[in-house]
């Protein structure tokens, strides 16, 4: 796959979130992928290293917190190889009423058309903010 491929791979991952399209961001990843979040699982339980299987029950969760899906936008994008490094910028209101806005450098590592590994940095006091 070329550069260009990988990097509408994640664009259209990018957009089931916005679409609060947990199904399609499973389907979207291979079966061995992994998803890691920086910080310490002990303080952030979202933090470390997730399985594709864990990563599903994670989005589930996260996207039916939110009334109308979690707006990725993103700001740039760089794509080497396999690699396709991404700023974003999440918006979204919880069923709570509460403003979730972060941002986000996420690398993609793209494998036959898919996401097969992910490094997710992000700001997880925000997340505390918010969530609790």
């Amino acid at each position: 796959m070329s550069v260009e491929d990988n990097k509408r791979v994640v664009r259209e991952f990018c957009d089931h979130f916005k679409k609060s399209n947990a199904d399609g961001l499973i389907e979207a990843m291979t079966d061995d992928a992994t998803w890691w979040v920086n910080g310490k699982p002990h303080l952030f339980p979202s933090s470390g290293t997730k399985t594709k299987d864990e990563a599903a029950k994670m989005f589930r969760n996260m996207l039916s917190a939110y009334t109308d899906g979690l707006d990725m936008q993103i700001v740039s994008i760089i794509g080497e190889g396999d690699i396709v490094a991404v700023e974003t910028r999440s918006h979204a209101t919880t069923k709570s009423g509460k403003v979730y806005e972060n941002e986000y450098a996420i690398f993609f590592t793209i494998q036959d058309d898919k996401i097969a590994k992910v490094r997710e940095y992000t700001d997880l006091l925000h997340v505390l903010e918010v969530f609790g």
